[in-house]
Formats: C-alpha cells, sequence, structure tokens
C-alpha cells in the first residue's frame, strides 16, 4: 500500500507497530518510564488517526459512493 501512496513510509508503519507492541505486551518498572510509553503511544495514535483518515479519504475518492462527500479540511 505504501507504493500506491496510500500509506507513508514502511519505516514509519513498522515504527508505529513497533510502539503499540511495546506498550501493550511490556510493563516498565520505572514511573518515568511508563509516562513516557504513554506519552509516546498517545502521539502515536494522532499519527495513527491521521494516517486512517487520509487512507478513507482516498477509498472515498477511488470508490466513490452516492451521497458521501469527502470533507476538504
Amino acid at each position: 500500500m505504501e507504493q500506491l501512496g496510500w500509506l507513508p513510509a514502511a519505516d514509519e508503519w513498522a515504527d508505529l507497530r513497533r510502539i503499540r507492541n511495546e506498550f501493550t505486551h511490556e510493563y516498565p518498572e520505572s514511573t518515568i518510564e511508563r509516562f513516557e510509553r504513554l506519552d509516546l503511544a498517545l502521539k502515536s495514535a494522532h499519527r495513527l488517526v491521521e494516517i486512517i483518515e487520509s487512507v478513507g479519504e482516498k477509498i472515498i475518492k477511488r470508490f466513490p459512493v452516492e451521497g458521501i462527500v469527502v470533507s476538504t479540511g
């Protein structure tokens, strides 16, 4: 999907997956490290939402359905 321009660089997608997996499966003991991971997860979630919205817009443009309008911002 990266080659089609639907997803950002494969490296960024891999980083988002890695961050998700670390957040889900690793449990740091330090409060500071837990906060840092939570902060990174939240920032990553915002980026993921941007990607999902972009892909959704591309899907609607590529496969138009009568009555569905793409928001322009």
